[in-house]
């Protein structure tokens, strides 16, 4: 695994970790929050056994990337853009997990040039609609409806200490079963406590403003999406409702919505390398 950072433009560092063959095709993966750059980094040797290269940021704030004041969810094309820029890479894939699935959508419908196809898994919702915020996590809510960053910073250093230590002490709430049954392999259990801990190495305002900007309607049209767009949840998932992938599948054209009846929003991570697959068709 490469871990390294790039500088941007506006001086900011993004920081970065590149999994598998260099000459593969290659997915932009996009973490949840409060995780990190390293969310995939269990799965290393298996993109690499599958030739297939991927390439996942921290957004701004979070592990080692420079944080960004103010900035809006239509940002982050321009970031993974200068990040393939950087790398050589002209078209790519995208993929994503939880409060990365926005981000996803917004680079598919930015840079419609480069997206060769896109991945959402347990992936949240556009927030401009209502039906997004039913059985969403209590604390979640309470920080997009603050909806100011410095505010949003002060709630979670009170909630969860300056260092989000207490984040995980709180824990997700109730889990699916299959959750559970997921956590007890240890490999991914080390692996989710490693990301959450790189996540919050700054402190909490990485994730702070990641779910105010979370809060906020899509300020694009997801309509004009044309790459081949998968959608993956469990019906089991009480993190973030599957509600929520039946309305982004809704609001992408000819996007293909795949849920299963038993899986949470731990256990479904375990698909992601049979997704990857299908995401650099378009690539090969």
């Amino acid at each position: 695994m490469v871990d390294a950072s790039v500088a941007l433009s506006d001086g900011r560092q993004l920081a970065y970790t590149d999994l598998g063959g260099p000459s593969s095709p290659v997915v932009m993966y996009f973490h949840g929050a409060p995780t990190s750059r390293l969310d995939l980094a269990v799965f290393g040797d298996a993109f690499a056994e599958s030739g297939v290269r991927v390439v996942s940021a921290d957004r701004p704030g979070y592990g080692g990337s420079s944080p960004q004041p103010g900035r809006r969810l239509e940002n982050w094309p321009s970031d993974v853009a200068a990040l393939a820029g950087h790398l050589g890479v002209e078209r790519f894939a995208v993929l994503a997990l939880s409060s990365g699935g926005p981000y996803a959508v917004a680079c598919a419908a930015l840079l419609p040039e480069r997206v060769a196809s896109a991945g959402i898994v347990a992936g949240v919702t556009d927030f401009g609609w209502p039906g997004a915020w039913s059985g969403y996590s209590e604390d979640e809510v309470t920080i997009m409806r603050i909806g100011d960053e410095a505010r949003a910073v002060a709630w979670c250093e009170a909630r969860y200490g300056a260092d989000g230590r207490g984040f995980m002490e709180a824990g997700l709430g109730e889990l699916a079963p299959a959750d559970h049954a997921a956590l007890e392999d240890e490999a991914l259990a080390t692996a989710l406590m490693t990301t959450v801990g790189e996540g919050f190495r700054q402190g909490v305002g990485g994730y702070a403003q990641d779910i105010t900007v979370q809060g906020r309607p899509w300020s694009f049209d997801a309509a004009v999406v044309n790459a081949p767009v998968w959608i993956l949840h469990g019906d089991a998932d009480t993190v973030v409702p599957v509600a929520h992938a039946r309305h982004t599948a809704e609001l992408i054209p000819g996007a293909r919505l795949l849920t299963w009846p038993d899986e949470g929003h731990i256990s479904i991570f375990t698909k992601v390398p049979d997704l990857i697959a299908d995401l650099i068709a378009p690539l090969r």
